[in-house]
């Protein structure tokens, strides 16, 4: 089979339409994380042990995505609430944040966003908590 130079140009943007529809999208949107996640946290620490509660994380502001939050939970001394700082990664499915203490990774999906918090030291914890997007 021979090609004229027009068949073969038309065959080359055929492939390369091809290509470019069955390859993931190289850019994502960035999400809104703007406004407030609410839900459930378990957590465990040196001290006081097994603890469950409700959490809040609050984004008070974003650019692109680099935002400001705050974080609040109850505790044995009552509601703490935390300035936060955060990222989201360039897919738009990873969450990380940063607080005076630990840092918190987190997974986003739709109105959902797992997120896990880690501190050392002499007030260790692991905690880990769904969060629900509120209206």
């Amino acid at each position: 089979m021979t090609m004229n130079k027009k068949t073969s140009s038309l065959f080359a943007a055929a492939a390369l339409l091809a290509a470019l529809a069955s390859a993931p999208a190289l850019a994502q949107d960035t999400p809104s994380l703007s406004g407030a996640w609410k839900g459930k946290s378990d957590a465990i620490g040196k001290q006081p042990g097994f603890t469950t509660g409700d959490v809040t994380i609050t984004v008070t502001e974003q650019q692109g995505r680099s935002f400001r939050a705050k974080v609040s939970y109850p505790s044995e001394k009552g509601e703490i609430s935390e300035d936060l700082i955060g990222t989201v990664t360039p897919d738009g499915k990873g969450i990380f944040l940063v607080g005076d203490d630990g840092i918190h990774l987190g997974t986003l999906s739709g109105e959902t966003l797992d997120v896990c918090y880690l501190e050392t030291g002499d007030d260790a914890m692991a905690a880990c908590s769904r969060l629900t997007k509120q209206p």
